[in-house]
């Protein structure tokens, strides 16, 4: 009888599938599986049913929301830990970065100490070697000095004697005057070599004198390069003073 009773009860719908197919009975108590809740219209229920037994809407939220919720959770669950992923991808990528900057800057502060500390031992060695630098180019110069000396009184005494080789004695000196501002860059030897320069050319003009037969002229020329020698003399003992 309850059996009876309930099959009295139509149009009703049983159930509805996961696939969303319809299991109802008709108006006319016949069971019906051709309607779909995805795709139930209102005409349909109307003719199937003789009017609105299912809210299409309703259904299909909730067959939409007991099909999607875990997948729904699964993102979001994927979604959070893609981010904390990033978060960490970044934080790691951050201290690497912090750790490479530290390094270039102990890079570079070491390079600029091994500049330092190698300027700081050039300036040292350089500061070493350049009184020994000094002295020695004095004693050059003072060398040359005497020799440039001898060499222009023996040639004053070849013009006053009328010697055939007083030419090449004045060349030689020439050449000896060029070699002395050719040896070194030293300002001191530079003064000296120029001041005999002068000294020479009073040499040259004396013999020139003498070829001519102009004595007086000859012995006037000569005078001023005792006159030079002495000067010479005197600035090359005041600059030598003064180095020291």
């Amino acid at each position: 009888m309850k059996r009876q009773d309930k099959r009295l009860d139509y149009p009703r719908v049983e159930k509805i599938l996961d696939d969303g197919t319809i299991i109802a009975y008709d108006k006319y108590n016949q069971l019906n599986t051709d309607l779909n809740v995805h795709t139930l219209t209102d005409a349909q229920q109307h003719q199937v049913f003789g009017g609105i037994l299912i809210n299409t809407a309703d259904q299909q939220n909730k067959y939409y929301t007991d099909r999607d919720y875990r997948y729904e959770q699964e993102q979001r669950e994927a979604l959070n830990q893609s981010k904390s992923r990033n978060k960490w991808l970044l934080f790691g990528f951050i201290i690497i970065l912090l750790l490479l900057v530290v390094f270039i800057v102990k890079s570079c502060s070491s390079d600029d100490t091994q500049n330092e500390t190698s300027d700081q031992n050039n300036a040292t060695t350089n500061s070493q070697q350049t009184p020994d630098n000094n002295k020695s180019e004095n004693q050059y110069v003072e060398q040359k000095d005497k020799e440039l000396q001898q060499q222009i009184q023996d040639t004053k005494d070849s013009i006053k004697n009328n010697h055939s080789d007083t030419q090449s004695k004045i060349d030689q000196l020439k050449q000896e005057i060029e070699n002395l501002k050719n040896h070194t860059n030293d300002k001191q030897a530079n003064k000296v070599a120029n001041q005999y320069d002068d000294t020479v050319d009073n040499l040259q003009n004396a013999e020139e004198e003498r070829q001519n037969g102009n004595n007086d002229a000859m012995e006037k020329e000569l005078e001023k390069v005792n006159k030079k020698l002495d000067e010479i003399t005197e600035k090359i003992k005041s600059w030598f003073k003064n180095e020291e």
